[in-house]
């Protein structure tokens, strides 16, 4: 608890669903603490005492954390409305706090670093291979207890459920991508929407036409409709949804592979 009393200068970021692995950016009322020279890198130091090495990139448009911060935000299941609370100890070295969506912080009681240090040296994990959480990681999206409603029926509905969603958090990818979980309005209306911050930084700044993939390799084009500050897939969704039977309930990750070209995992509720 002393620690959140003490005078150290410090910033916070929400990391929302759909957020950008690539950098993220110093707050720029931040930088006044930072060195006039600016080293090469920053260190982050993680809930289990572990540290990450990222680079600092200087731009016309400010500072970001840039390699390295991949590792640190896939390591961490970073992208479901985290709170982080970065704290300066002086020196380009961070203590970095990380809240769940739930209010809490999460505590790393295991160390990552025999995790940290195999992905470093190994480069970039297989696209779109599931990776094992390490021990002591909250999931990125924690699973609800179910409620008791109709019995067995339903505590078998929902140990299936959270089975789904722990096996589509365990995915990751050293492309963009975001996950959503399929809904009324999917199905019904069948319009997808996009993460806005997902749409805005990896793709086209208008309407178009956007192919999906499934892990069968067979395509569907579609109409991106992107009108500001809404972006969904109209025309073209629904063929998606009937031949790949999507149900409300079901995860499916999208992953952009090439322009204008995504890969979306379906994960079935049953």
């Amino acid at each position: 608890m002393d620690e959140f009393l003490d005078n150290r200068p410090s910033f916070f970021k929400i990391i929302f669903e759909g957020h950008t692995t690539e950098s993220m950016r110093i707050p720029p009322k931040f930088v006044k603490h930072l060195p006039i020279e600016l080293p090469d890198q920053a260190i982050l130091k993680g809930p289990s005492g572990e540290k990450w090495h990222v680079k600092l990139c200087k731009t016309e448009d400010g500072i970001y954390l840039k390699d390295g911060w991949q590792q640190f935000f896939r390591d961490h299941s970073l992208g479901d409305n985290e709170w982080l609370l970065f704290r300066y100890n002086g020196d380009l070295c961070f203590n970095v706090h990380i809240f769940g969506k739930n209010g809490c912080e999460r505590v790393d009681a295991s160390s990552t670093k025999a995790n940290h240090e195999t992905a470093s040296s190994s480069g970039k994990r297989p696209r779109g291979r599931p990776r094992k959480t390490p021990h002591g990681l909250v999931p990125l999206h924690e699973s609800k207890p179910g409620k008791v409603i109709l019995g067995q029926q339903c505590n078998s509905i929902e140990t299936n459920r959270s089975k789904i969603c722990k096996v589509a958090d365990s995915f990751t990818s050293d492309l963009p991508y975001f996950k959503c979980c399929i809904n009324k309005s999917s199905v019904v209306e069948f319009l997808q929407t996009v993460p806005t911050i997902f749409a805005r930084n990896h793709l086209p700044q208008s309407s178009t036409k956007i192919i999906l993939q499934n892990s069968e390799d067979k395509s569907w084009e579609m109409n991106y409709i992107n009108n500001g500050n809404n972006h969904k897939f109209s025309r073209g969704w629904k063929d998606f949804v009937c031949d790949n039977k999507l149900k409300v309930g079901d995860i499916c990750i999208f992953e952009l592979v090439a322009k204008n070209e995504m890969r979306v995992h379906i994960f079935p509720v049953d």
